[in-house]
C-alpha cells in the first residue's frame, strides 16, 4: 500500500488560502486541524486536512465566529442561528474604536482578525465594508478628521506588517492612476500570504518601470487605479501583468503589458503553469 500524501505547511497554505499564522493559530487556540509532524516538528498535512480546512472556510463564509466552529464540526447538521452577526459585530466594534480614538483598541480587533482569519475573506468581510463607513464619515461635523486618523491608522498597521513579511518568491508590486485607499497595501499582503516577498512600489509610470526593470526583483505586478489616459499604448517592460477590474476594459495591447483581473486569478495561473 502507498503511503497518504502529507503536504507542508506552505503548500497547504497555498492550496487553500489560508495563511501558515493563521493555521497554526487554528490548532493552537481552538484545537482546529491536528496535522501530523515530522521528526523536527515541521507539520503535515494530509488530504483529509484540506478539505477540513475548506469546510471551516465555509462556516466562516457563512459569518461564523472562529470559536463557534469546532461545535459545528462536531454537528455536521446544525447551523448558526444567525448567519453573518460575527462580522457586523467585528465592523461595529471597529466603529467603537474609532470613535474614541482608540489605537489601541482598533490594533487589538484587527490584530485578531489577522490571526485568526485569511485576509482575502475577513478584507471581505470586515474590512471594505467598513471603509465603505467611513466613506460617509464626511458627512458628520468631526467626520473628516475621524476619516484621516482611520486610514492614517491602517496605513500604518499594514504597512509595519508588510515590512516584516517573511523570506518567500520575490516579487515587485506598484500602482497605477488613483487607486482607492488601502488597495495597494492590502494586495501586497495577500501576495505576501500567498508566499511571495513583496517589494511595494505606490507609483509608477511605463517610463520609470522601464528604467527600473533591470533590478526590479521577480515579475512586476502594476495594479491599475484610475486616470490611466496617458499611460494607454505605451509598452511596459517585459514580464509585467496589469492587475484591477479597470484593465478588463481595455485589451493587453493598448495597455502595454498582459491584463488579470485580479492578483487571485493571476496566482492562480501562476500555480497552473508550475503544476
Amino acid at each position: 500500500m502507498t503511503e497518504p500524501l502529507l503536504y507542508p505547511i506552505r503548500e497547504v497554505a497555498r492550496l487553500t488560502g489560508v495563511n501558515p499564522v493563521t493555521l497554526r493559530a487554528w490548532q493552537r487556540r481552538y484545537g482546529l486541524v491536528e496535522p501530523a509532524r515530522t521528526d523536527k516538528g515541521h507539520r503535515l498535512y494530509s488530504q483529509q486536512d484540506i478539505e477540513l480546512i475548506r469546510r471551516i472556510l465555509a462556516w466562516l463564509e457563512l459569518g461564523v465566529s472562529i470559536g463557534q466552529v469546532p461545535a459545528l464540526l462536531a454537528q455536521p447538521a446544525s447551523s448558526p442561528a444567525e448567519p453573518g452577526d460575527h462580522w457586523r459585530d467585528r465592523i461595529d466594534a471597529l466603529d467603537e474604536a474609532l470613535l474614541a480614538l482608540n489605537q489601541r483598541r482598533l490594533e487589538s480587533l484587527l490584530s485578531e482578525l489577522s490571526a485568526s482569519y485569511p485576509l482575502p475573506l475577513w478584507r471581505r468581510q470586515v474590512l471594505t465594508p467598513w471603509l465603505e463607513r467611513l466613506a460617509q464619515l464626511p458627512e458628520r461635523p468631526d467626520g473628516a478628521a475621524l476619516q484621516a486618523f482611520a486610514l492614517q491608522f491602517l496605513e500604518l498597521y499594514f504597512g509595519r506588517r508588510l515590512v516584516a513579511q517573511d523570506k518567500g518568491r520575490p516579487l515587485t508590486l506598484a500602482g497605477a492612476g488613483r487607486l482607492p485607499p488601502l488597495a495597494l497595501v492590502l494586495t501586497a499582503l495577500e501576495a505576501r500570504e500567498a508566499g511571495f516577498a513583496v517589494t511595494l512600489l505606490r507609483q509608477l509610470s511605463v517610463r520609470e518601470a522601464r528604467l527600473l526593470a533591470p533590478r526590479l526583483n521577480g515579475p512586476l505586478l502594476v495594479l491599475l487605479g484610475a486616470g490611466l489616459s496617458g499611460e494607454l499604448g505605451e509598452p511596459w517592460p517585459d514580464g509585467t501583468v496589469l492587475l484591477g477590474e479597470l484593465a478588463q476594459l481595455y485589451d493587453g495591447a493598448s495597455l502595454g503589458a498582459p491584463v488579470c483581473q485580479s492578483l487571485t486569478a493571476w496566482l492562480a495561473q501562476v500555480d497552473g503553469e508550475e503544476a
